[in-house]
């Protein structure tokens, strides 16, 4: 009698429909980083009229805020209940809170005076990243684990896989939006025409992951049951030292993705924005990178291909101090610098899944959702306030002339300080990142004893 095969599911597949609704979510909120992180000081400064110096302050409490409340989110995401939506799935809505409140800042109106203006902005920024996307971002780790089975195979698909498509999707904002800005946002109105361009289909892209992506119920990573204690956090804090170079990594890299003077150098050094559109052409060149990524890992670890990619970056920013107005070599540095962008955003996963083993290694529970946000969220949101302010203070102390129309003409000191935002602080940023990339690589070369150990444990137990 002939028997017929029983196809077995592949448990390492990573079905094309599930990649797609899931990373829609991060091209969403990647399109909003880019649009705040590159073009919201430019907007305050020369069309609200607003202090450099006092967007930058507003930033950094923002960031500050947002910091604090990053901490707070992780208790609430680690002790939360399971509800008929899931345990964490339900945060991902933050989604529709990070829009609309980005599309209101940009709709700040225009005959409130000063001190209107900046608790308007500083509000919005702060419900915008510090309640909305906090929330997400906390529950981003341990939703991962939970719809995808804490399978470290697929995970690692998912982050280069989807990065080509997180990528690819920030890089069509990038490449389209300074060209119709330097067309639309002309004027206040023409700001608030070109937010809603971007705003609504971007809002309605950040919901199949919420509506498609469903828990797994037989996933626990520990945080079900057990309610998780502030102590327990803390110890872990005190305890966990590659948390803190993650954090370093983070840190670094968001300070120099939040200086936004990216906006301003194309304004008054390139003398034209729409150029900024042909850069992130030629940035696609680097997108095939991380098909290879699968490839990389097998041989190298995540920190170690992180360090590599920012010493390329180190070369670029220093090309990026003599170009000047030069666009051939403005292009080749722009590209050197893209390249770091690949493994750390992509491949922070797999870091905090061995960061949560650790935890479990010292005898603690694995505190995904707390893990994640110590290291990244919290990092990044002091990194971010750090580079808003960084800006904000150093075009103010060098002069530079804010207006409601766009129209000042900035002084040569304010031109120095421009190029030098845009190339030398990365450049000191970037050497930062390499030297907590290597120290933390070493955790990499611990994982076999470690889960080994903790295997031995669970058979014990």
């Amino acid at each position: 009698m002939a028997f017929g095969k029983t196809k077995v599911k592949n448990p390492n597949k990573l079905g094309f429909g599930r990649l797609l609704a899931w990373k829609a979510s991060d091209v969403s909120s990647a399109a909003c980083f880019v649009i705040v992180n590159s073009y919201l000081t430019l907007f305050c400064t020369n069309y609200l009229g607003m202090n450099p110096a006092t967007v930058g302050t507003i930033l950094l409490l923002s960031n500050i805020v947002d910091a604090i409340t990053d901490l707070i989110c992780c208790y609430v995401v680690d002790n939360s209940k399971v509800t008929k939506w899931g345990k964490v799935r339900p945060y991902e809505l933050g989604i529709l809170g990070l829009w609309i409140c980005t599309i209101l800042m940009f709709y700040t109106p225009a005959g409130w005076n000063s001190a209107l203006k900046n608790v308007w902005v500083f509000f919005m920024y702060t419900f915008a990243f510090g309640v909305f996307n906090t929330f997400r971002t906390a529950a981003q780790q341990p939703y991962m684990i939970r719809a995808f089975s804490a399978n470290r195979t697929v995970v690692g698909k998912l982050g280069s896989y989807g990065g080509f498509i997180t990528m690819a999707g920030s890089m069509v904002v990038s490449m389209t939006f300074p060209v119709l800005m330097s067309s639309i946002a002309t004027s206040l109105a023409g700001w608030r025409q070109l937010i809603l361009i971007y705003g609504l289909p971007m809002l309605l892209l950040g919901l199949p992951r919420f509506l498609f992506i469903k828990e797994d119920p037989s996933i626990d990573a520990g945080l079900q049951h057990d309610k998780v204690s502030l102590k327990t956090i803390f110890k872990m804090i005190a305890s966990n030292k590659y948390v803190w170079l993650y954090a370093g990594v983070m840190m670094a890299y968001n300070c120099i993705t939040s200086l936004g003077v990216s906006s301003y150098y194309f304004t008054y050094v390139v003398g034209n924005t729409s150029i900024m559109g042909i850069f992130s052409v030629f940035s696609i060149m680097i997108l095939p990178l991380m098909l290879f990524m699968p490839l990389l890992l097998k041989k190298f670890s995540a920190p170690q291909i992180i360090a590599a990619t920012a010493v390329l970056a180190c070369v670029g920013y220093g090309l990026c101090f003599f170009a000047g107005s030069n666009i051939p070599m403005l292009l080749v540095a722009g590209i050197m610098t893209a390249v770091v962008t690949l493994p750390l955003s992509y491949l922070g996963g797999l870091i905090l899944m061995d960061l949560s083993t650790y935890n479990e290694y010292l005898g603690l529970p694995r505190l995904d959702s707390t893990t994640t946000v110590v290291s990244n969220n919290f990092a990044s949101q002091i990194g971010q306030g750090l580079g808003g302010a960084m800006t904000g203070f150093l075009l103010s102390a060098a002069g530079f002339i804010s207006s409601t129309d766009g129209t000042a003409v900035q002084p040569e000191s304010a031109i120095t300080m421009i190029r030098v935002l845009y190339s030398i602080v990365p450049l000191v940023l970037m050497v930062l990142l390499i030297v907590c990339a290597i120290f933390l690589s070493k955790l990499n070369k611990k994982m076999p004893e470690i889960e080994s150990t903790l295997t031995a444990r669970k058979s014990a137990e």
